[in-house]
């Protein structure tokens, strides 16, 4: 009895030895079997921003927005102003950050300095500029054909300001010399006939 017993717990033992020997799977598995994938962080998408439009810069030199023989044609005439910079603030200085061109010119007879800029801005700033000629100036026909040419003509601290737009030019001519309309329109016939084709 005693050596069947013994028999019995013998195999016993070598059944649950048997069991214990089976491998258990380490790590952790995923319900597809695949290993569980570790938390990336989110990434924001990057919204994308329309690049803002550039003016189209304007070429031409003192020389060429008025001729040495318009200067003296005009009455009074007019001569070149060296160092010539716009003041701060100033339509020729805001013409100069569209990539344009600011001259300045001297009248003999008064002393007094004529400036003229030429620019060619972006379509949303030549929009503005009109809006604001429109809102703040008097319409002057006679600085050119409307609709080609849009004229205005506004005294700002007793300084005229002739404006004209013909398609994407904004020409701007400033003096205290321009009293009335009329005093800047030579200045600006010039200047839009010697404006490229």
């Amino acid at each position: 009895m005693r050596v069947a017993t013994a028999a019995v717990l013998a195999a016993s033992a070598l059944l649950l030895a048997g069991c214990q020997s089976a491998p258990s799977p380490t790590g952790s598995a995923s319900a597809s079997g695949g290993p569980t994938a570790s938390h990336s962080p989110s990434s924001t998408p990057k919204v994308s921003s329309t690049p803002k439009p550039k003016p189209t810069p304007v070429t031409l030199k003192c020389d060429q927005v008025l001729t040495s023989a318009q200067l003296s044609a005009l009455a009074p005439p007019l001569s070149p102003a060296s160092g010539f910079k716009p003041d701060k603030g100033s339509d020729a200085a805001k013409a100069l950050s569209y990539a344009g061109v600011a001259c300045g010119y001297t009248n003999a007879s008064t002393g007094h300095t004529v400036s003229v800029a030429i620019a060619r801005p972006a379509a949303s700033d030549l929009t503005e500029l009109k809006n604001k000629a429109i809102t703040d100036s008097h319409v002057v026909p006679t600085y050119g054909v409307p609709p080609k040419v849009m004229g205005y003509f506004t005294v700002d601290a007793s300084v005229g300001v002739a404006e004209a737009f013909t398609g994407d030019y904004w020409v701007v001519a400033e003096s205290k010399d321009f009293i009335e309309p009329g005093d800047a329109a030579p200045v600006i016939a010039d200047v839009l006939g010697n404006l490229p084709g």
